[in-house]
């Protein structure tokens, strides 16, 4: 289904319009872009033309551009629509900091002097409610200090206060819960391996979350290869794979790393310095290779570089990148879609400006509409709404068709990368919605195509009213609450909005 205007169309959940994914999977590359200064200040009056991407060394065209400014700009509300329900319940856009400290990669004497610096940074922040704390123990598993969901984020002690003020008693009992020794002869290998799927992980429950992320990973590193010498099999290992899924994984979540190596001078039990050991081969033998490990990391997610040991500072620098960036995009050409690794390169023609980007990303084809259905899945199992993609909904019951209710859906069109094709701005949205009963039992609908194309006047309107759709939703009596979702295949963005089947149900006599 395409619509071409702004007028609200009828969007029947039960069919499935399949015609427009072959054309639209897996096309638009979509990148969030840091602009930094020589003060580590953000660039913000950068336009479109600022910009230059290479692909594997070939000029690309942008086709898409916007700023994201969370500085001050508050999301629309409920009631500027005149919406029953809305998933932008914030005034402003959500995002996370999630800090992850390392003891399974840090050395004993380095973890007390992290963890105590950790502190004494934590305690300077004064708003923290973006901002979250897990650690990583040695056997693999996170502890949560301050977590995510509500039962993880309470701050008993002093309820009315940041968390951040309580961070010394917090940290101390995470810290006895799950610190121990580590023994000498620990294998690197499984501890890489454990380190690459404890990320992958993380990055998976990320995202639930909305919006866009930073793991700040504060940690000695991990090898990205391992010499014969220190293999369990007596041959070279290379965590390549691994790295790849990781990635994979943290770009599914609109996650960038940034790690913050600590290595501490004089300390004998060293991970970093130790994990290649003596015939190391492949860049796994001293710290400043696992230096450059974690700089590929940062460099595969759009991350921060680790530049020193300083944790607050790059906390502080995180927060900032996230208060303002830019995406910008450009459509791979289809044949480009061949399972490697393409090289990218963002900068900027204006001087004195620090770009901040992917460098990277893996072609991988994937079956059509894998990235929608993976959206979709994970939205679906999510205890609250996604709100990357505003969206606002008034239910009532089809009084032609006592079994259905229809919606009145509003989408907000600053949130969907309406890509510039020639005098046209197109983009390419999945539509699903997913009924939860009682028992626990979910019942799925197909996922709707909904393809936009827009002369610019009708691009203007929508940035200023949304994009409006008619849909009907089946009804049946065991049916709880529904969930419509909306993903946008061009900026990989998602948004829901939960609706009680009582909102809409006539009482039962």
């Amino acid at each position: 289904m395409k619509i071409g205007a702004v007028a609200a169309r009828v969007l029947a959940w039960g069919c499935l319009c399949a015609a427009g994914y072959a054309q639209s999977e897996l096309r638009l590359l979509d990148l969030d872009v840091v602009s930094l200064d020589s003060h580590g200040q953000p660039v913000t009056d950068l336009t479109a033309d600022d910009f230059q991407i290479t692909d594997a060394g070939k000029p690309q065209k942008l086709v898409f551009f916007r700023k994201n400014d969370e500085r001050g700009e508050p999301s629309r509300s409920q009631a500027d629509v005149g919406a029953q329900f809305s998933n932008r319940t914030n005034q402003r856009r959500p995002n996370a900091i999630v800090i992850l400290f390392d003891l399974l990669n840090m050395g004993y004497g380095t973890r007390l002097i992290a963890a105590n610096n950790l502190v004494r940074d934590l305690r300077a922040f004064r708003q923290a409610d973006n901002l979250y704390l897990y650690l990583l123990s040695v056997n693999g598993k996170f502890f949560s200090v301050h977590g995510i969901s509500p039962v993880e984020s309470s701050n008993p002690e002093a309820p009315d206060k940041p968390w951040t003020t309580q961070i010394k008693p917090l940290m101390d009992g995470g810290m006895r819960a799950v610190m121990g020794f580590r023994t000498p002869d620990i294998d690197v290998f499984v501890r890489t391996q454990v380190t690459f799927a404890s990320l992958v992980a993380l990055g998976e429950q990320l995202e639930a979350v909305p919006g866009r992320k930073i793991i700040v990973w504060v940690t000695a590193g991990v090898p990205a290869a391992l010499g014969e010498n220190r293999s369990d099999t007596g041959f070279p290992i290379d965590f390549t794979p691994q790295i790849r899924e990781l990635s994979q994984a943290l770009e599914r979540s609109h996650t960038a790393l940034y790690p913050v190596r600590q290595v501490m001078l004089g300390s004998p039990d060293d991970i970093g310095e130790n994990s290649g050991g003596a015939g190391a081969t492949g860049g796994a033998g001293t710290g400043l290779e696992s230096l450059a490990t974690l700089n590929l990391f940062a460099d595969f997610t759009g991350g921060r570089r680790s530049t020193d040991k300083d944790i607050g500072g790059v906390i502080e620098q995180a927060i900032t990148d996230l208060h303002f960036f830019y995406q910008i995009g450009y459509d791979v050409p289809p044949g480009n879609w061949d399972d490697k690794f393409h090289k990218l390169r963002v900068t900027s023609k204006r001087k004195g400006v620090r770009i901040q980007a992917k460098a990277g990303y893996y072609a991988w084809k994937g079956a059509t509409g894998t990235r929608t259905q993976s959206a979709f899945t994970a939205t679906a199992a999510g205890p609250f709404d996604a709100e990357e993609i505003g969206l606002w909904a008034n239910v009532s019951r089809d009084t032609a068709d006592p079994d259905e209710a229809l919606v009145h859906l509003r989408i907000d069109a600053r949130d969907i990368a309406l890509a510039e094709a020639g005098d046209r701005y197109t983009a390419h949205l999945g539509i699903m919605s997913v009924g939860y009963q009682p028992n626990g039992f979910i019942a799925t609908g197909p996922v709707s195509q909904l393809d936009i194309d827009y002369s610019p006047a009708e691009r203007d309107n929508a940035l200023r009213d949304g994009i409006a759709v008619d849909a009907k939703l089946s009804d049946t009596q065991n049916t709880a609450r529904f969930r419509l979702m909306v993903f946008d295949r061009g900026s990989n963005a998602v948004g829901s909005i939960t609706i009680p089947a009582s909102t809409f149900r006539p009482p039962q006599p």
